[in-house]
């Protein structure tokens, strides 16, 4: 059995916040396409989708956009589609990665296995900040056709993509853990794609004096305040663009922002459980959890044994 549905239907905006997830019950009530989108940056976007399927599906989707560049990754399953612009038939396999300029698409999707992966939307601003080289070479082909394909073969990065898709985090901290991934992903991609032959792909940022700067600053702002804020908050406060934020910092530190923030949380709650009388559930609040149990397990992941255990010590404790 297989029936075809209109992507217009259903269709999201790539633009809602992380919070956003839907699940979308097709028309024999037997297949799901469940669908989770975040706002990496302004100018980035996730969505992480898996398919529950269990008859043939067709999806046809027509739409005429603002040029951005999407970055597909297939973690499981096998997807076909026909790209009705070029009368062209293609099937992507389990850990393949396909990325694309598009400028319009319309294109008929064929679903019949389950399947679950990761699309990352980029706007042309985060792409003339950070690969202009990329545009320059390009710019011919993407102002006149309705896709460009830069990139379709196995993926090296599917650890990558697989920690993006499993993120084990909530609240605060799993924006901060998504924004770190999505970026070093981004940027490895890029690199070979500019670099085909490169072995080396941990070039190092160039910065300049003012970009040091900046990078102290930021550091001081995630050891010394409590509002342990995101990347895209931190560049805002910082004036730097969030690539550079990321790893102008990992080389002039030698740690990750979110290796910083997640110990400075941890230290945090620690002297607030050493010191207050606050509820675990309070204190899993003061450092950004939304939940507890969350809390709970970072906090035995990174100090070996549970908040309780701290607890316990005080005269009263809930």
């Amino acid at each position: 059995m297989s029936y075809s549905i209109n992507l217009k239907s259903f269709q999201k905006d790539f633009s809602q916040q992380l919070s956003k997830c839907s699940l979308l019950e097709l028309q024999n009530g037997i297949d799901y396409i469940e669908y989770e989108t975040a706002n990496i940056t302004e100018e980035i976007y996730i969505r992480k989708a898996s398919n529950i399927i269990k008859n043939s599906i067709n999806i046809e989707s027509t739409q005429t956009v603002d040029g951005f560049i999407c970055i597909g990754i297939l973690l499981n399953g096998e997807i076909s589609y026909k790209d009705n612009f070029l009368n062209k038939y293609e099937t992507i396999k389990k850990n393949n990665i396909k990325i694309e300029y598009i400028n319009a698409y319309d294109m008929t999707t064929n679903l019949y296995t389950n399947s679950s992966s990761i699309g990352i939307i980029i706007k042309d601003n985060f792409i003339e900040n950070n690969f202009s080289k990329l545009l320059d070479i390009h710019s011919k082909d993407f102002s006149s056709l309705p896709s460009v394909t830069l990139k379709n073969q196995i993926s090296k990065n599917i650890p990558l993509a697989t920690e993006l898709y499993n993120c084990p985090f909530t609240g605060e901290l799993q924006n901060i853990y998504l924004q770190s991934k999505v970026l070093e992903l981004i940027y490895h991609e890029f690199l070979d794609i500019l670099n085909p032959n490169e072995q080396n792909h941990q070039k190092k940022v160039k910065l300049t004096n003012d970009d040091i700067e900046r990078l102290h600053f930021a550091k001081d702002i995630i050891i010394n305040e409590k509002s342990f804020p995101d990347l895209m908050t931190l560049s805002k406060r910082c004036a730097i663009n969030e690539f550079k934020l990321k790893y102008g910092f990992k080389e002039l530190f030698n740690t990750t922002i979110y290796q910083l923030v997640l110990e400075q949380k941890m230290t945090y709650a620690k002297y607030l459980l050493e010191t207050s009388e606050f509820s675990i559930a309070e204190i899993s609040n003061f450092v950004g959890y939304a939940h507890q149990q969350s809390f709970t397990n970072a906090f035995v992941k990174f100090f070996g044994f549970p908040p309780k255990d701290i607890m316990v010590k005080r005269k009263y404790y809930f």
